[in-house]
């Protein structure tokens, strides 16, 4: 029986996690970059954490995860009205992974 082993897992969470750079938060209609705050690991879960000042306020409708290069990789919508205290932005993540058991890996029969 083969099992995929934890290394394997935590090397995924870690590919993630170092891949995001930062996050693209919109606020009254305007988009506005934010670093990465916090990034806590937890077993098979990483969660990375978006911090809000009290001088952002607005209508938060769009927040999206984004690595080096700009590209989104997570995007959640919101449609919450932030005032003046802070706000904290949260990614949770799950990792699994799994063998594929017998005859999910098969290939569909081929006609020449």
């Amino acid at each position: 029986m083969s099992e995929i082993q934890q290394v394997a897992i935590s090397e995924i969470l870690n590919f993630f996690s170092n891949s995001i750079k930062s996050a693209k938060v919109v606020i009254d209609g305007v988009e506005r970059e934010f670093p990465i705050w916090q990034t806590r690991f937890t077993g098979n879960t990483v969660r990375k954490y978006v911090k809000l000042g009290s001088e952002e306020r607005g209508l938060i409708t769009r927040a999206a995860l984004i690595d080096v290069q700009g590209r989104e990789w997570v995007v959640k919508e919101y449609n919450y009205q932030k005032g003046q205290d802070g706000f904290i932005l949260a990614f949770p993540f799950r990792q699994t992974v799994g063998m594929i058991t017998a005859g999910e890996d098969e290939f569909p029969e081929v006609e020449e």
